[in-house]
């Protein structure tokens, strides 16, 4: 995993995990990177032959897309592909589980439209490296 041995990745209670490590931010800001690219690509082709020349309908529809994609793979599994590709994921603070439906679109919609700021906000827990989205959803992103 990106950063095992970095001082980020250190243990934090998450519920019936007891401890878990802490997911390195760099590994989450490379796995939001790869679920934007994976998210982005095809929406910017699909709208380029539909809708040439119209950068702020890709815009809003890869934003939407990202919610959705990111809310549907995170509530159930607590991952997207890419924060299977860091090998991190999303768990409830206090069960230690995936964060189901609420909680992940609570993040959804908090991270998407404001990409560096989750990552700029994690930066000031020094606890646990918690996004304001992740506070907001009581979660936390952790090793998987």
């Amino acid at each position: 995993m990106l950063g095992r041995h970095r001082a980020d990745v250190r243990p934090v209670a998450a519920g019936e995990l007891g401890e878990a490590l802490l997911a390195p931010l760099g590994g989450r800001i490379l796995a939001k990177l790869a679920d934007i690219v994976i998210v982005f690509l095809p929406v910017y082709v699909v709208l380029a032959v539909v809708v040439p020349d119209s950068f702020l309908t890709v815009l809003a529809v890869t934003q939407v897309a990202l919610v959705v994609y990111d809310t549907a793979l995170t509530a159930g599994t607590g991952a997207t592909p890419g924060k299977r590709l860091m090998r991190i994921k999303v768990v409830r603070m206090r069960t230690g589980r995936p964060p189901g439906f609420v909680p992940a679109l609570i993040r959804a919609v908090l991270g998407v439209p404001f990409y560096l700021m989750p990552a700029v906000t994690a930066l000031f827990d020094e606890r646990a490296n918690r996004g304001g989205h992740d506070r907001l959803a009581a979660t936390v992103v952790v090793a998987a």
